[in-house]
């Protein structure tokens, strides 16, 4: 077979998967966005119970109405860096701005050490408010 007819083949799969995903888009544009304004308690609280449940805050809302929602499949956090922001980052990490791989694992190393801190520092102690010991 000549490189030609591989090369439709492979346009038309590029064709079928932009085809398929405007169709998605289509569907998404379809959907109304609502937006709710909730006193940042009971807005604490929805976000707690959610993670506890390991469900988004949207998820975890459409469960309680009724809806249908589905568990999160791969747990994460979006964060969106800025040229500005990774030029503080390289700063921080002692590390080339364009590596951007190296400041993500670096940025993820830090969150984790925080934690691990954090769950240290959970053990009693004197607490610097009632200037006594635990709770």
């Amino acid at each position: 077979m000549s490189g030609a007819g591989r090369t439709e083949r492979g346009r038309g799969r590029e064709r079928g998967q932009g085809l398929a995903r405007f169709q998605a888009e289509r569907r998404a544009l379809r959907k109304i966005q609502v937006h709710f304004e909730l006193k940042q308690s009971l807005m604490r609280k929805v976000r707690m119970a959610a993670a506890k449940q390991n469900l988004s805050t949207s998820d975890y809302v459409r469960r309680i109405v009724g809806l249908p929602y589905a568990k999160i499949q791969r747990p994460r956090i979006s964060l969106s860096f800025g040229d500005r922001d990774l030029e503080l980052l390289a700063e921080r990490y002692d590390q080339p701005a364009a590596d951007r791989n190296t400041l993500r694992r670096r940025v993820m190393d830090e969150i984790r050490t925080h934690f691990d801190t954090e769950a240290d520092a959970a053990v009693p102690g004197p607490d610097p408010r009632r200037g006594r010991r635990g709770g």
